[in-house]
């Protein structure tokens, strides 16, 4: 008896020392807990109801919806891709219009002008041909064109350019004239007087060389 009542000693007292878990085992049920609300939470997803067939569908609609809107995409770049060409080609048509604008008002203000001085070379002749011969227009406008400041400067200097060799002899008989006026004089009128050619005797100098 005193055996048993030792061993039964013996069990109580490992029984009251024995550590107590049950804080340790409340907070390991409250984390179970939490991961099987998340579980239900993630079972009740519609993904995780979606079987291979219906997930493979809903792939390829949003793919079909995606090249869709690609598509609508695609189709308006190329709608301003050919709105621009065309504002390009009808842009080239305006340059090209105005180009030849511009070339055929080159071509008739050339026309125009080549035929004003034409008219400005024809026209002033007749005009002045039809002055009085008095007024001497064409000379003046002669010597006006020459550019010498008396009809007798521009009409020595047109024949000195016509013939020079004249021009000279017209220049000697003008010097012999001056030299031997006096005796040209006298022989005018001698000649006058008779009525008949007169001889009369002139000095000529030895022409400079």
């Amino acid at each position: 008896m005193d055996l048993l009542e030792a061993a039964i000693a013996g069990f109580a007292a490992r029984r009251d020392a024995a550590p107590d878990y049950s804080e340790t085992l409340g907070k390991i049920e409250a984390q179970l807990g939490k991961v099987r609300e998340a579980m239900n939470t993630l079972a009740r997803r519609p993904a995780m109801e979606l079987t291979p067939d219906e997930m493979a569908r809903q792939i390829s609609a949003a793919g079909a919806k995606a090249r869709a809107e690609d598509g609508i995409v695609i189709a308006q770049a190329r709608g301003r891709i050919d709105g621009a060409v065309r504002d390009m080609e009808r842009l080239a048509g305006v340059i090209a219009a105005a180009r030849e604008q511009r070339r055929r008002l080159a071509w008739a203000a050339g026309g125009g002008l080549l035929a004003g001085m034409l008219l400005w070379s024809v026209l002033p002749g007749v005009i002045l041909r039809a002055l009085p011969q008095g007024w001497h227009m064409p000379e003046a406008m002669a010597a006006h064109i020459i550019g010498e400041p008396t009809l007798w400067e521009a009409g020595s200097r047109l024949m000195r350019a016509n013939s020079p060799q004249a021009w000279q002899t017209i220049v000697v008989a003008a010097e012999v004239r001056r030299e031997n006026s006096e005796t040209i004089d006298a022989c005018e009128q001698a000649a006058a007087n008779t009525g008949q050619p007169v001889r009369c005797t002139i000095r000529i100098r030895k022409p400079s060389s």
